[in-house]
Order: structure tokens, then sequence, then C-alpha cells
């Protein structure tokens, strides 16, 4: 009972956390707004590529650890939560850009955990370009499956999201054809294959850009489309309309 009764509070303390999380974020965000942002979250993820990496002695760890642990407590006590929403406001039809997920693990320039994907639209696909680095590395000079996985969901969904069919993702298949190796251009390309009531087929396939064509990854997943036309789901805090 004494174990229920902390998970319940664990359960309660999480849903007010992102209850405040959304009732706070009510600033429309456009990142070319922030180069400061930008450039902080490059300068981390500068860290997180030196640190996977990193051929130092343990006195040197030492000290770059109590610098890093001094910055991180500097602004985590500033870090009470952005206002801003996770969507690129006005994102849609303004160019042929479809990196409008700046938070985005895979996509987000103000994110510093991200892979740094470029998405954009070329014709009615999703182009997905990125070189990947050791932070996604699975087998040595290859790139994890998830990782690999992870840009394939983003890929797909701005394809998806090129025809306005945009929802959250239903399922996602991935092929892996060859082993996906790091430090080579990797080109993603998404199209939306079929349209079945509320179900949106998404396919795609992925190569080495400049390469011989040999096929990497295919995949395919279905969105479930949203059922009130133009809600942009990643803005909704339940699934009503999903």
């Amino acid at each position: 009972m004494a174990d229920e009764r902390v998970k319940d509070r664990e359960l309660a303390a999480g849903h007010t956390l992102r209850e405040a999380t959304e009732a706070r974020r009510t600033e429309a965000l456009r990142s070319e707004d922030h180069p400061e942002w930008r450039r902080l979250s490059e300068g981390v993820r500068r860290l997180n590529r030196a640190c996977v990496e990193s051929d130092l002695d343990a006195a040197s760890l030492n000290e770059l650890a109590s610098q890093v642990e001094a910055l991180a407590g500097k602004m985590e006590s500033s870090s009470e939560g952005k206002r801003v929403g996770l969507v690129e406001e006005g994102w849609h039809g303004v160019s042929d850009s479809l990196n409008y997920l700046p938070f985005s693990p895979i996509m987000g320039r103000l994110n510093p955990a991200s892979y740094g994907l470029d998405i954009v639209r070329e014709g009615e696909q999703a182009i997905g370009r990125v070189v990947l680095d050791e932070t996604a590395e699975g087998a040595v000079g290859l790139s994890h499956g998830g990782v690999i996985s992870g840009i394939w969901d983003e890929v797909l969904a701005a394809a998806n999201a090129i025809q306005q069919t945009g929802g959250p993702t239903g399922s996602l298949t991935v092929r892996y054809r060859r082993p996906t190796p790091l430090h080579e251009p990797l080109r993603y390309a998404a199209w939306v294959e079929q349209t079945e009531e509320r179900k949106v087929l998404v396919k795609g396939e992925c190569t080495i850009e400049g390469g011989d064509g040999t096929v990497l990854s295919e995949a395919e997943a279905v969105f479930i489309r949203m059922r009130v036309t133009g809600i942009d789901w990643h803005k909704q805090r339940g699934a009503d309309d999903a």
C-alpha cells in the first residue's frame, strides 16, 4: 500500500508539472528572433560531441567536469521553463523549410540534444539531410538503429505535413537494408503514399547523397488525421481530437 501511495503522488506531481508547463507556454515562437538561444544550443551541442570523443586524463576530466557542473548550476537556477510554444509560428507555406519544431530532439535548432536534421520540401516530397557523428554511434562508425528510427518519424511526419494531413504517429516500420555510416551526407526522402479516411500512409527511403543510390533503410508509417481540420496536434494537451 505504501508503494502504491508513493506511485500515486508521483503520478499526481507529473500531471501537475505538465499542466503548469502548458499554461506557461503562451507566447508565439519564431526561432529567427532568438539567435542567442540558437548560439547557446550549438555550443552545448559541441560539448556533447566533445564529451563522447574525449581522450583526456582523469585530472583534466575532473577539472572540466567542475567547470561544466558550475555552468549547469547557473543555468538551472534560471531555467523555470520556456514561455514559447513547441511549433514555429506561421511555418506552413512560408518557405520550403520544414524545420517547424525548434525543440525537437531530432531537428530542433534550439535543442542541444538534437542531431541537427534539416528538412525541406522538394515537390511533394519531404527531404531530410543530416550528417551523424559519434553522438549517434551504435556499432563502430555506424549509426544507432534507434537514432535512424527517430529520424524517420520526423521526416515521414514532415511529408504528411506537406499535405496538411498531420497528426500523431499510429505505427512506424523501419527496414534496415544496409548499415548507416557516420560522417556521410544522408538523404531521407519521404512521400504520402495513400490516404484512407483518417489514416495516412507515408513511405520513404534513405541513401547517401551523391552516392550510388544504395538504399540504407526504408520506412513506412501510418499517421492518424485530426478530426478537426487545421488543428496543430503538437499544441494539444489531450488526444481528444486525434
